[in-house]
């Protein structure tokens, strides 16, 4: 697994669906992984840019799985569906399809966080609405977590 750091950012859509990543996010990336990427639906209600890295682990797993079982023929191919290869150009921008735009219902705002080579894509308003939690919030979510009752803690399942 590679070293990659995490991050959140804000940004504006550009005309057309095009995207800027940010100096800051690229700098916390490898040199060799800033300009290529897989845009692929996200496991959650948002986009995910994939490095080539981890995009390759990725596909390395979907490739472990035995594809004469319908339900992982139905993820794989739920996964691939709208799998696109982008690359960005010299301002560090690409451009997100449009129908990965209105399937996640991204307009003017993302939220973009990093983590270890997977950027996820959300649209501002919804990720704020799903993640926004209290300071007490956040603790009993903590405390739950690290004592292993997160399991019947409500909205807490498996995302990966």
């Amino acid at each position: 697994m590679s070293n990659f750091d995490y991050g959140y950012w804000e940004v504006a859509i550009e005309k057309h669906g095009r995207i800027k990543l940010p100096t800051a996010l690229l700098k916390s990336l490898p040199e060799n992984s800033r300009k290529k990427f897989w845009l692929t639906h996200g496991f959650g209600n948002h986009i995910m840019l994939w490095t080539e890295e981890s995009y390759l682990e990725q596909m390395d797993f979907l490739n472990s799985l035995n594809r004469n079982i319908i339900a992982v023929k139905k993820y794989r191919n739920a996964f691939l569906r709208n799998t696109t290869s982008v690359e960005c150009d010299a301002q560090d921008r690409f451009v997100i399809p449009k129908s990965l735009l209105e399937q996640y219902e991204i307009e003017r705002e993302v939220v973009l966080l990093l983590d270890n080579g997977k950027i996820e894509i959300w649209n501002s308003e919804k990720y704020h609405s799903e993640y926004a939690m209290t300071p007490e919030e956040l603790n009993e979510l903590n405390e739950a977590i690290h004592t292993g009752g997160y399991k019947n803690v409500e909205g807490c399942h498996d995302v990966s």
